[in-house]
């Protein structure tokens, strides 16, 4: 049922991505709607068990816990956060469409931090969503890198990764990876 319903707010948000009319509302969104993709995915898995590894700089810590879909969209939140689904973006960023993939790249000379967003389709159901996000200015660099895997027969959550590395002028990098699978 709920992966249903994920499939058809895709659906219904891409079908209207489609749509030529000049008079569209503006608060529609063109792109792939990130942060309502996120919030539907941790509400199917409220409930569920998390198997986690938070690896900072090579210091590696597994934590295994039971969350409810709020705690979900914490794990979750670096996704929420590369939504480019605001009308202020709605001329930032090329797309790509095909059968089996949706890329939202941001076009040249325009400002944004999210850079990418590609999502993998196998046989119409969502089989990967990825972004990357770089931020930077004089005195500090940050990239980060994730990547959401889905089951290929049921679309539900599998396993996600997210990678982050953050510079500060005269400091060390910092690097962190998290790697978590859904316990089903």
């Amino acid at each position: 049922m709920k992966q249903s319903f994920i499939a058809v707010l895709i659906s219904l948000t891409l079908l209207g991505c489609a749509s030529d009319d000049k008079t569209e509302n503006l608060s529609e969104t063109i792109y792939f709607p990130m942060k309502e993709y996120i919030e539907v995915t941790a509400l199917g898995l409220d409930g569920t068990g998390i198997i986690k590894e938070l690896n900072v700089n090579g210091e590696k810590e597994i934590i295994k816990d039971t969350l409810t879909s709020n705690r979900w969209l914490e794990e979750l939140d670096f996704f929420k956060k590369a939504d480019i689904s605001r009308p202020s973006l709605s001329s930032s960023y090329e797309t790509q469409k095909s059968a089996d993939y949706l890329i939202h790249k941001l076009k040249e000379g325009e400002k944004g931090e999210v850079q990418r967003i590609v999502i993998k389709y196998e046989d119409g159901v969502i089989k990967e969503v990825s972004f990357f996000i770089k931020n930077s200015n004089l005195f500090y660099n940050s990239e980060t890198r994730g990547v959401i895997f889905n089951q290929s027969q049921t679309g539900k959550l599998d396993h996600f990764v997210v990678e982050t590395i953050q510079k500060v002028i005269f400091l060390k990098p910092n690097k962190m990876i998290v790697s978590a699978s859904v316990v089903w």
